[in-house]
């Protein structure tokens, strides 16, 4: 009798143990989860924003280039109906000589992407990328 004593403590001890542990448990593995999915996604923001100013620097590239360049590359990383937002400074960019900078900024609402959704992870509200390069010469 008394080692079923026994074992029944170290039963109600481990229930009670993990009924403390699962909680933080689950939190850590669904804050790696969507720590990964925002870093992917900012990833994929900062390489539609390099590729938009790729085209962009190219010396007979327009605007129209840059925002459809940009376009193909958010669709491909199924982020097309993200709500994402792009700015290209000058607004016209074949008013550019060789040698002057465009810009190109890429944003994203992140509650528009999240995997999760949890209030218990601090995330930011925008992913943001910009890139500045010069214009090429003929």
């Amino acid at each position: 009798m008394a080692g079923m004593k026994h074992n029944s403590r170290r039963r109600a001890a481990a229930t009670v143990e993990m009924a403390l542990i699962l909680p933080l448990l689950m939190i850590l593995t669904l804050g790696l989860i969507e720590y990964g999915w925002l870093f992917l996604n900012a990833h994929r923001v900062t390489n539609a924003a390099r590729q938009g100013a790729r085209v962009g620097a190219r010396p007979d590239s327009t605007t129209a280039d840059v925002l459809t360049t940009v376009d193909t590359i958010m669709h491909q990383a199924d982020l097309g109906s993200s709500g994402y937002q792009v700015a290209v400074t000058p607004s016209d960019i074949t008013t550019l000589q060789p040698g002057e900078q465009l810009t190109v900024e890429v944003s994203v609402p992140y509650a528009n992407i999240e995997l999760v959704g949890t209030t218990l992870l601090p995330v930011p509200a925008t992913l943001r990328s910009s890139l500045t390069m010069a214009r090429e010469g003929p």
